[in-house]
């Protein structure tokens, strides 16, 4: 086991001792916030080029699809901030997490990871023609770098979160 927490919540890795009230705080404190501002940059880009680049049809299935990963995400980090976390950080009564909602938080998630993979697709693998602007250039790379966040995010809460909370509160 690696010693101690990450400083970091991109760093976490299997084996990292953290306690599940801990790693709470770090996921709404750094992951949170940051899936939510990769989400909102490559929405203003949206908002504010969209009409330049939808001449291309799968641009503009890009969009479509990335509008329904980004709620997807902003109501499950909704559940996880106001009724989940609340729930594990509590010492003060049992938390426990019903199957139904594991699978619904599991399921979310393989929702949001088949949306992104569906971008990554449509985008040719965040390749970018040379001849692109410059804002669709980085908008491609906002996608990018939102796709590893997910993927941390995701990896994380399935692999350490809520086993490691569920075993906590099973032995308590």
């Amino acid at each position: 086991m690696s010693g101690g927490m990450p400083t970091c919540f991109w760093n976490i890795q299997l084996g990292d001792s953290i306690a599940p009230a801990e790693l709470c705080n770090q996921i709404e404190l750094e992951c949170h916030p940051e899936l939510t501002a990769s989400c909102r940059q490559i929405e203003d880009f949206f908002n504010r080029h969209g009409h330049l680049i939808f001449s291309d049809p799968v641009t503009e299935m890009v969009q479509l699809i990335f509008f329904k990963m980004e709620d997807e995400v902003k109501h499950l980090l909704l559940k996880e901030k106001n009724l989940i976390f609340p729930g594990i950080k509590s010492s003060k009564r049992l938390f426990v997490l019903s199957p139904a909602a594991w699978q619904y938080i599991v399921q979310t998630q393989r929702v949001i990871a088949e949306l992104i993979e569906r971008i990554r697709h449509l985008l040719n693998h965040f390749q970018t023609n040379p001849s692109s602007s410059k804002e669709w250039q980085q908008c491609v790379q906002q996608f990018f770098q939102l796709e590893k966040k997910i993927h941390q995010w995701i990896f994380v809460e399935q692999n350490i979160l809520y086993p490691s909370s569920l075993q906590t509160f099973s032995i308590n």
